[in-house]
């Protein structure tokens, strides 16, 4: 195969990186949309805004979801090499950016590849081509423990090839184990743990780069040997850039102000609220069963929070405000208050002090 140019290292996936382990209740390789539905990101948002406040007069126009369409049959196969040297060995997944394939890379390591090509059905594949390398070039020179590190980038022709960490699952088969084992979602103290990672990584992109991750959700925090690293980068965005306001979006956990195209410093914040709730309780803080609900509740609605703990919903509740402005400085202060909440069910945990000792240490230092 003939070499493609090379870019660079950096990040980005649809259901990226994450090998599949045993659990209580096996779950196919598509299964990743059926507790988290409307979880594909919309492309271009820049008409979002006029869209929900005709909501009022006429339902909103209809918008692709994970689940809508028919199931497609993936475009590489196990053999192939993609790139010399890389072998496919089993699909990880796919979404509205492209497909993730598991590979054995030389010296037989284990990888994931992401293919993002610039053809497509709905005639926005060089969008989301020329919005996947744009992000591309916003990530590749981070590096951070809790980030999901890109290895490889080649542009064959019209396609994309990123090679990346494989993780060990992503934190919503975490979330489904404990369900099929009975619990509402992830306990407590080791969803905080988690979110401590995720929220560090964040804070990082955002402090340092002015970046935002715009798509957190559970299937973009991946576990690697018990710590969450944050990943999928398609839609990460430069503040100030011209063209933070018109990316795409998840409906179900974007944030309001991102819905009037203009992203803040706190928009992953309000995210990882909503995250959170959904991975404690089993419960989404938002009732919408379409797109369009979700659109026009985040931007108009007050979060239901009773299902989770009384200590928490302060928190919680602070994170979703509408306004940026009026949310916690940053993602780690977010934590920090959920970590300093009274609640009955905590138990005394060494490795959970030490990670609040380091949030509260991180804290300190902004």
């Amino acid at each position: 195969m003939p070499r493609g140019r090379h870019i660079g290292p950096g990040v980005r996936r649809a259901h990226p990186g994450f090998a599949r382990q045993r659990v209580p209740r096996p779950q196919a390789a598509g299964a990743a949309a059926s507790h988290f539905p409307h979880t594909r990101p919309i492309t271009s948002y820049g008409t979002l805004l006029t869209r929900t406040h005709s909501l009022r007069q006429r339902p909103m126009p209809s918008v692709p979801t994970a689940d809508s369409g028919t199931a497609r049959a993936y475009a590489k196969r196990a053999g192939f090499e993609p790139l010399p040297g890389y072998t496919l060995l089993a699909p990880l997944g796919r979404g509205g950016f492209g497909e993730v394939w598991k590979c054995e890379a030389p010296g037989g390591l284990h990888k994931a590849v992401k293919f993002v090509t610039s053809e497509s059905e709905d005639g926005r594949g060089e969008e989301r081509f020329g919005q996947e390398l744009a992000a591309f070039e916003q990530i590749k020179a981070i590096r951070h423990p809790f980030l999901l590190t890109l290895e490889r980038v080649e542009q064959l022709g019209g396609e994309l090839i990123m090679v990346m960490e494989l993780a060990d699952r992503q934190l919503q088969d975490r979330f489904r184990e404990c369900r099929a084992c009975g619990l509402p979602g992830i306990p407590r103290d080791e969803l905080l743990a988690y979110f401590a990672d995720a929220a560090e990584a964040l804070d990082v992109i955002a402090g340092k780069f002015g970046l935002q991750h715009l798509d957190v959700k559970p299937a973009n925090l991946f576990l690697v040997s018990g710590h969450v690293k944050v990943g999928d980068y398609g839609l990460v965005a430069q503040l100030e850039g011209p063209d933070a306001g018109n990316r795409g979006l998840t409906p179900r956990y974007v944030a309001p102000e991102v819905l009037h195209g203009a992203p803040s410093s706190a928009s992953d914040q309000y995210s990882l609220a909503l995250v959170y709730q959904e991975l404690l309780t089993g419960a989404f803080p938002y009732s919408g069963k379409s797109p369009q609900q979700l659109m026009l509740q985040h931007v108009s609605a007050q979060p239901n929070l009773s299902g989770l703990p009384p200590a928490d919903q302060p928190a919680v509740a602070r994170a979703l405000a509408k306004r940026p402005d009026e949310r916690f400085p940053s993602c780690l202060g977010f934590v920090q208050a959920l970590m300093s909440a009274e609640n009955g069910t905590a138990l005394p945990n060494a490795g959970m002090s030490i990670r609040r000792a380091r949030v509260d240490r991180s804290v300190a230092e902004m």
